[in-house]
């Protein structure tokens, strides 16, 4: 494979985190709408719910604003897919069994979220180990 063609699946793997983390500050930032997408019954908005949710968005804006920074120089940017990985899909995922094995959420409403991460964070450590692969010629 090509140098250009390993940069370019590099800036789609940047590209994709990003919208993926917009996305989960977005809920974030609007709990009604997390409680809607994650059939949440009988959930109440307190202010340390919303405190908490607060902390979380402003590090997933940060992330978000992160991912999109790698994609500007993504050769040389390519670990911060690999730290997006371990530990902060890592650390989301070990969460989100929490909130599973104590009845917050069904399992079945995270499955797909985790197919997600399971997919993205495959393609991933691909692109990372694939582009550390580069033929410089």
């Amino acid at each position: 494979m090509r140098k250009r063609n390993k940069i370019k699946l590099l800036k789609i793997a940047f590209w994709i985190g990003a919208i993926t983390d917009a996305l989960a500050a977005i809920i974030m930032i609007f709990p009604k709408l997390g409680t809607y997408l994650f059939k949440h019954e009988n959930v109440v908005i307190t202010p340390e719910y919303r405190y908490a949710l607060g902390m979380g968005a402003a590090l997933m804006v940060g992330w978000t604003v992160l991912l999109i920074w790698g994609s500007f120089k993504p050769l040389e940017r390519k670990g911060i897919l690999v730290i997006t990985v371990f530990p902060v899909i890592t650390g989301i995922v070990l969460a989100q069994i929490y909130a599973v094995s104590c009845g917050y959420i069904a399992l079945n409403n995270m499955i797909p979220i985790w197919i997600h991460l399971t997919v993205i964070s495959s393609y991933f450590l691909f692109t990372y180990f694939k582009s550390n692969k580069l033929n410089y010629r």
